[in-house]
């Protein structure tokens, strides 16, 4: 694991409520692995924590890599969302029966990608789609992302469906910027799994030191801290294909 802008001291302290991103496309995600991302959320939060399935926003992958329709797409998100979902929910129910501790059901949550969408993630993301479509320093740094995804699939993309994918980053950028706000509560420590060379927590931190625009416009009232878990990228690369 890496930190980003948060150090061990203040995680083992459980300064911060965590929440853990999971997106769809991780075909390495096991049981063994949920679990491990439910007990260390449990064992370093400071009240609840949440497993945060990133469902809908990633219709657009089904969409441009497989040709589904929009309907189509949603509804293999949402498939998919619920059955990920489900594995976590075993992992907690799982853990609560073997150590007894009931936390792992009472303060760790499943949730997924609607739930954290409010006015204020509405704000920030209307400001970075802004800026991609604006500034080009900062569109030319969300399309390095793409790119990696897109070699990671090994096809060809149109440059308009290029776009099309780094909405889905400008979706994703607003919960890693400033965390995310669900039931009255602040989770803004987040575990972050992705690959040794992503480098997204790193352009989080540029983001909210303003290297590509002013961050007042960001108007953060208050920012996230990022706890990067290395995936090992699949030597099979065709299992990024698969279902």
């Amino acid at each position: 694991m890496q930190y980003f802008n948060v150090n061990q001291e203040e995680i083992e302290s459980k300064m911060f409520n965590i929440f853990v991103g999971i997106s769809l496309g991780n075909k390495l995600l096991t049981p063994e692995l949920a679990r491990h991302y439910v007990k260390w959320a449990h064992d370093h939060t400071n009240k609840n924590a949440v497993i945060l399935i990133a469902d809908k926003i990633d219709s657009v992958n089904w969409e441009v890599f497989r040709g589904l329709s929009h309907e189509d797409a949603l509804k293999k998100v949402e498939q998919k969302g619920y059955s990920v979902a489900g594995m976590f929910d075993k992992a907690r129910r799982t853990l609560a029966r073997e150590t007894g501790d009931m936390g792992y059901i009472s303060r760790v949550h499943v949730i997924f990608w609607d739930d954290v969408c409010n006015g204020g993630y509405d704000m920030l993301r209307k400001v970075l789609a802004d800026e991609y479509q604006q500034n080009e320093v900062f569109q030319k740094e969300v399309l390095k992302f793409v790119e990696k995804y897109i070699e990671l699939r090994q096809t060809k993309v149109s440059d308009e469906d290029k776009h099309r994918l780094a909405g889905c980053i400008i979706d994703e950028l607003p919960t890693l910027i400033g965390g995310i706000y669900w039931d009255k509560m602040l989770y803004n420590l987040i575990l972050y799994p992705t690959y040794v060379d992503s480098g997204m927590s790193q352009f989080v931190l540029d983001i909210r030191g303003g290297k590509y625009f002013n961050a007042s416009k960001l108007q953060l009232r208050q920012i996230s801290v990022l706890v990067e878990d290395y995936l090992e990228k699949p030597k099979d690369l065709t299992q990024l294909n698969a279902d």
